[in-house]
């Protein structure tokens, strides 16, 4: 290997500034005096903890040809305290943003020293370490391209929410009520009796921030972070005349400083290089809400302290669009898991990756060399579940080459030979990127390390350049290939509609329209005005909001835990067991499942009236037509049964029949035979059919035509043949005769 080379720059905290440096200098193998870029790696996780110490750049080093730079820098009250009121926006206050400037200083100092090029530098920082490698690229304290040359922004950006505080004099106030220093006094004897106060006695302060919004962290101080463009004004009729509008943490809104002309402008000194994971907001979710997933509930609890800690108009209207957007529809009933899935996607949407790729537009359109990835592969031996993909800061160990000496610090151990190749080639687009601004550049040949077969797969990829029409990326996996438009119409819902509604409306709307349902007609309007001294007012209590049981809304990262917001436009207005029962649905899909479910109700019931009627006309007319058809239908079932059981209806029998009538009908009426003695039989033939007068003649069916075969002739007086020869031949044709003539019948 021709160079192995780390350097770790440490600063240790303090409150008035200082800073205290050491380095730690590998081993070079030869004498060669080629200079290697450089690579400085800013950690983030938060604000308010973690460090640089744990990551081991040396395998990245080594692989890459490279010198990696890894610094710790001030954190929480430490690094980010601002006692500044609104109006005053020119005093320093982010110390730990100073802290990366005074490294990236020693860096273009001393870094030829270990090998490294001066003229070569790479910022690169992962998390709230990209927001401030964002910021560091937008802030006119970093001289014009002479401390860094380039930057890597990993799963995080300055146009997120959160990475910028809202209204920071608000906790500082709070700090110096704990530390015994007045609050009321101007911000430059603040600081001085903060100054003067031991150091337990300010990180002791129990200070609570809002879910979603941290509390101490990067604040426009107008020295660091400029407050870019002043907004527009404000219309009469809106409450947003508060100065702290101009440092908005939300990407969406129309007035973030960090997408005015001027910082936007300064982004097209450095070559980007940025890109995101599968499942960004996976650790705000508690063990249970990953394992059994969430309700529907729980789902609009989590996104309405999102939409009221992050935007400031129309809220009910946003609230209803992401709980539309980030539903699927098409399964008639919603399982936890999949609640949990979809509330997954969207915080991860509106926290990282629509900012993300905002800031990739926006650079795009100054300088075409911007280069996007989606890290899309999911240790297969990881510590998460395969179902949501890549979990945030699972691309580290693939970034820093843990795949390849068996597992690094805190990373993981076992790996796969396809997730070696795959750490391999994520190392080497990253070197390439440090070295030329382009990731797709071969490595010089000394740098070469014997044959490496990841290129073998990587090698007819071409990443293409970012753009903002066509948007490709390049999708990291064990098969990595070239896409474009990253849900695209996921993040077009974030980055065009959400900023449409974002706006204050005209001044016949009135501040309770941007409240949420339920929050009552006392709650503040949104923004709070900042007060320059005392806390700020409390809410009147109310028949909703009052009482023991009251509490804030619980935070998404634990279902048990609660956070007591603590600015006056985040007090969360939580209905007790008093609450009137028809109260506002907690969002718009609430409302529209009632309506549907009634809707459903009304059709069905329609549906079964419809049946019932349908089903009695049927039986009716099924009834009066049988009534109709019954006489000349008994007839014809008689006769069939009759042709059935054998009984030939020869003229002996039909003879026997006509006897055994009259000899009834005589024995019946013999009181009346002047009237019956003459009336006339049915033939044989139709001996099965009712005699007229015993039932209604109009239902007597029509006699049918007289037969068609002949009479049999009558017997002669004097028999040719013997008596039982004769019966035989005049048989066969009177059962051919009757035989025809109830084929008659039936047709």
């Amino acid at each position: 290997m021709p160079l192995s080379k780390t350097v770790s720059v440490r600063s240790r905290p303090h409150p008035l500034g200082r800073v205290k440096e050491t380095s730690e200098v590998g081993t070079r193998n030869g004498s060669g005096l080629s200079k290697y870029p450089v690579i400085v790696f800013i950690h983030g996780e938060s604000y308010e903890w973690n460090s640089g110490n744990p990551y081991d750049g040396s395998v990245l080093a080594s692989y890459g040809g490279v010198v990696v730079v890894t610094i710790n820098y001030r954190l929480g009250i430490l690094g980010f305290l601002n006692v500044n009121p609104g109006d005053e926006q020119r005093a320093p206050s982010n110390y730990g943003l100073m802290d990366q400037i005074a490294a990236l200083h020693w860096v273009q100092e001393n870094i030829a020293v270990f090998g490294g090029d001066p003229a070569s530098v790479t910022v690169m920082g992962h998390g709230t370490g990209a927001a401030c490698v964002n910021l560091l690229m937008t802030s006119s304290a970093v001289p014009d391209g002479t401390l860094f040359h380039r930057a890597v922004l990993m799963s995080g950006s300055a146009l997120g929410p959160g990475a910028l505080v809202d209204n920071p004099g608000h906790y500082a106030r709070q700090v110096a009520r704990h530390a015994g220093c007045s609050p009321d006094q101007p911000a430059t004897q603040l600081l001085r009796c903060l100054r003067d106060r031991p150091l337990e006695a300010l990180l002791s302060a129990a200070v609570r921030a809002p879910d979603f919004s941290p509390a101490f962290g990067p604040s426009v101080d107008g020295v660091v972070v400029d407050g870019g463009e002043p907004p527009p004004p404000p219309s009469e009729g809106s409450s947003s005349s508060s100065s702290s509008s101009s440092s908005s943490s939300s990407s969406s809104s129309p007035s973030s400083p960090l997408e005015s002309k001027a910082v936007v402008s300064r982004l097209a000194r450095y070559d980007l290089l940025l890109g995101v994971v599968r499942a960004e907001a996976y650790l705000a979710f508690s063990g249970d809400d990953v394992l059994y997933g969430i309700e529907a509930d729980r789902r609009s609890k989590i996104l309405r302290t999102f939409v009221r800690n992050t935007y400031r108009y129309h809220l009910s209207e946003i609230l209803a669009t992401i709980v539309n957007e980030y539903t699927d529809w098409e399964r008639p009933v919603q399982h936890p898991i999949n609640i949990r899935d979809e509330t997954l996607e969207a915080l991860s949407d509106a926290q990282v990756v629509a900012p993300v790729v905002r800031t990739a537009d926006l650079h795009s359109t100054a300088r075409r060399n911007s280069y996007l990835y989606v890290f899309d592969y999911q240790t297969k031996f990881g510590d998460y579940p395969q179902r949501q993909g890549c979990v945030r800061g699972e691309e580290l160990p693939y970034v820093f080459g843990a795949p390849l000496v068996g597992g690094l610090s805190h990373f993981g151990r076992n790996y796969t030979k396809s997730e070696m190749l795959l750490s391999e080639a994520t190392m080497i687009y990253w070197s390439n990127f440090a070295r030329t601004g382009n990731p797709n550049e071969p490595q010089e040949a000394d740098l070469v390390h014997g044959i490496r077969q990841e290129r073998n797969r990587f090698k007819n990829i071409e990443w293409a350049a970012y753009e903002a029409v066509h948007k490709k990326y390049l999708s990291l996996d064990t098969k990595p290939k070239v896409k474009s438009h990253y849900r695209a119409h996921r993040l077009s819902f974030w980055l065009n509609l959400v900023p449409d509604l974002h706006r204050p409306g005209g001044e016949d709307v009135p501040a309770s329209h941007h409240l949420l349902p339920g929050d009552g007609d006392d709650y503040p309007p949104p923004p709070p005005p900042p007060t320059p001294a005392g806390p700020p007012p409390a809410a009147p209590a109310t028949p909703a909001a009052a009482g023991p049981d009251a509490s804030p809304e619980t935070s998404p990262g634990n279902a048990s835990a609660t956070s007591q917001p603590l600015l006056p436009s985040e007090e969360a207005a939580s209905p007790g067991p008093s609450a009137p029962a028809a109260a506002a649905p907690e969002d718009g899909f609430a409302a529209y499942s009632t309506a549907l479910s009634v809707t459903i109700a009304i059709g069905c019931s329609l549906l079964v009236l419809n049946v019932l009627i349908f089903a009695g006309v049927y039986y009716q007319r099924d009834k009066t037509r049988l009534h109709q058809e019954a006489p000349g239908a008994a007839a014809a079932a008689a006769a069939k049964k009759r042709a059935e059981n054998g009984q030939m209806p020869n003229s002996i029998c039909g003879d026997l029949l006509v006897e055994g009538v009259v000899k009834a009908s005589s024995d019946h009426h013999r009181h009346h035979h002047h009237h019956h003695a003459h009336r006339q039989l049915p033939p044989p033939e139709f001996a099965d059919l009712p005699a007229a007068g015993r039932a209604d003649p109009a239902a007597v069916p029509r006699p049918p035509p007289p037969p068609r075969t002949p009479k049999p002739p009558p017997p002669e007086t004097q028999p040719l043949l013997p008596s039982h020869n004769m019966q035989l031949l005049g048989a066969a044709p009177a059962a051919k005769t009757r035989a025809a003539q109830m084929e008659e019948l039936r047709v």
